[in-house]
This record gives C-alpha cells, structure tokens and sequence, in this order.
C-alpha cells in the first residue's frame, strides 16, 4: 500500500509534467499571443512555391516529437508499485485530459496550415511569371505585339512597335516595384513566422528575366543597326529597315535605366 502511494505521487508529478508542457506549447500556439514561435521560409522552386519546412507533414512532424520526447519522460522512471506493470508514460497515455491537450494542438496547427494555404493564394497570382514560356510568349508578341488568349489562334499578325515594348517594360517596372515591396516576414494564426525574402528574391530574379526579353531585343536591334553603318551609307537611321527609330530605341532603353556600350554613341 505504501508503495502504492508513493507510485500515485510520482505518476501525479509525472502527469503535472506533461500537462504543463501540452500547455506551454498551446499558450505559444494561441492567436493571442501575436509573437512568433516556430518559423518556415518560402522559397520559389521549379514546380511552384514551396515552405521549408513544410507546413504539412513538416510542422506536423516536428510537432509530434516535441510531443513524444515529453511523454518519453515519463518512461524514464521505474515503476514503485510492484502491482502495476506498466510504466508511467503507459498510464499518462491514457489520460483523456492529457489526450485532449494533443488534439488541440493539432486543431491549432489545422488552423495555421489552412491560413498558409491562403497565403500561397494570394501569392499564386505571379504564378504565371514562372509558368509561363518566356520563348513562346515573345515569339507570340513579336508576331501579334501581345500574347494571345487560348481564343485567339486565327489572330492576324501585327509586329509590335517600339511604343508596345515600351508599355511590356513599363509594366514589368511597375511589377518588379509591386515585389519589391511584398512583406519579407507574416506572422500566420499570430504565432507561425514565414519568411518571404528567399521567395521575393528568386520572384524578382524571374521578373528581371522577362524585361531582358524586351530590353534584349531592342540592344540587339540597335547594334544590329549600328553594324550596318558604313562608309558608303553613314545616315544611321536610314541604314537599314528596321521600323523602330535607332534614336528613340536608344531613348527608350536609357529611360528604362538599361546600360547602353559606349559604342552606342555616336
């Protein structure tokens, strides 16, 4: 009997343990308390946006062994009572209290993973930068100066102007500023951190690529131009047909801040 007493004491202790514990990790899961506690990045990968750790089976995982290293506590201890075979973290085990705490963890951890879900969402609106063909969208924009919609295939072909890669530029500035000013960290459900900049950076990287498609060609057009000049035909503009202007390409390039060669002046 006396043994029996002291064994209801240490399992008592034992049980105070784990609950206080259950009951750290939910005090620091609670939309109230606005301060972070655990953090994942995202991060833009071939197939899509992507958080590190995952906030699935990641953060489910990590979860669950905090969870396990505190019940494995209580399997340290040897048993007092000799009528009771089990060990302590059997019987704590079968705490409905304790079961309880465990599932509102994970209630909470639903939660956040459902709010990251919105967040990739929203995100997922530059989707298009990554998915799309950059190839196939400026043959399309060379022969119909815009991409077309998958309606359009009998368009009829109408080579841009140097005022519709001036407008591609223009919103691929005004965009490259949108990014930029993206949040670099959000704080989910109030206590999950995500950091952003990994994604804002390698979304930005994307973003450069598509304005070299349009600032590219007109470099290339210019030089192409520029090596047509001879001594026999030294009026630049008329040394070729090209129908962008050579001086207002070289104006538009300036003025979306591309460095030009020197060779370029003349």
């Amino acid at each position: 009997m006396y043994l029996d007493h002291l064994d209801d004491k240490v399992l008592d202790g034992l049980f105070q343990l784990v609950l206080r514990s259950l009951h750290f990790l939910l005090d620091h899961m609670d939309p109230r308390s606005c301060s972070a506690f655990l953090t994942v990045s995202l991060r833009l990968q071939e197939t899509g946006s992507v958080f590190e750790p995952s906030v699935g089976v990641g953060l489910s995982d990590l979860l669950q062994a905090v969870i396990s290293d505190i019940y494995t506590a209580a399997s340290l201890p040897l048993r007092i009572s000799g009528s009771r075979h089990s060990n302590y973290q059997v019987s704590l085990q079968q705490s409905l209290d304790l079961s309880a705490l465990k599932q509102e963890v994970k209630n909470r951890l639903q939660q956040v993973r459902e709010e990251a879900e919105l967040l990739l969402t929203r995100l997922d609106r530059y989707s298009y930068l990554w998915l799309s063909d950059r190839k196939r969208v400026m043959e399309e924009f060379l022969t119909y100066s815009r991409p077309l919609g998958p309606e359009e295939l009998e368009a009829g072909e109408t080579p841009p102007t140097l005022n519709d890669f001036l407008r591609e530029i223009n919103s691929l500035n005004t965009l490259r500023e949108e990014v930029t000013h993206l949040d670099d960290v959000v704080l989910l459900h109030s206590w999950l951190q995500v950091d952003l900049r990994a994604f804002k950076d390698s979304l930005l990287s994307v973003v450069h690529k598509w304005r070299h498609l349009y600032t590219d060609y007109l470099l290339d057009s210019v030089s192409d131009r520029l090596q047509q000049v001879t001594p026999q035909c030294d009026d630049v503009e008329s040394a070729s047909s090209s129908s962008f202007p050579l001086t207002e390409t070289i104006i538009l390039l300036e003025a979306a801040g591309v460095q030009l060669p020197d060779r370029f002046f003349f």
